[in-house]
């Protein structure tokens, strides 16, 4: 293996350790830390198109449109990104509850059809109209435990291909 991909492959796995960590044991400070920086630079950036469109002395009022209105979804961001954290898992929760009762629907079906694992699809429709609830009702812890799902996965990715990598390279030897 070259050194120089083993070399990235090692920094990529140590960098997504890292973030798997920080995520998992830190899922709000990691929300905070993205609201910051996903408002921040979107205000940046409009900031950035408006001030090209003044010092160019531009015609094209186009970009003065979309500087000010980045601008203001990066000011709307950064003080109300809680409404839209929170939006996330509800509109989640309502698409998986609506989907569960369809699932028990469906179960209930499949019994009068005489399938006799009817019940099974039921208690997971059922499993799953509860979850959905939980997301409706408690979006915010729902969205931490999502952070820290997704920093399990970026904790796993990394020592996997760490491993993965170490074990290829001591092979090939």
């Amino acid at each position: 293996m070259l050194k120089s991909i083993r070399n990235s492959l090692v920094l990529t796995s140590l960098l997504y350790v890292v973030l798997g960590l920080l995520l998992l044991l830190f899922p709000g400070l990691s929300l905070g830390l993205a609201r910051l920086l996903v408002g921040g630079v979107t205000l940046i950036y409009g900031v950035v198109r408006i001030v090209s469109y003044v010092k160019g002395g531009q015609q094209d009022s186009f970009e003065l449109f979309i500087g000010v209105l980045l601008a203001l979804l990066g000011l709307f961001l950064l003080a109300f990104m809680q409404f839209f954290m929170a939006l996330v898992p509800f509109v989640l929760g309502v698409y998986i509850l609506v989907d569960s009762i369809g699932a028990v629907k469906r179960s209930l079906d499949m019994r009068a059809l005489g399938y006799g694992r009817w019940w099974l699809s039921c208690l997971v429709a059922g499993v799953l109209a509860v979850c959905g609830l939980v997301m409706i009702f408690d979006p915010f812890s729902t969205l931490e435990g999502l952070v820290m799902f997704i920093g399990l996965g970026f904790l796993f990715d990394g020592v996997y291909t760490l491993v993965n990598t170490l074990l290829f390279e001591r092979l090939s030897r």
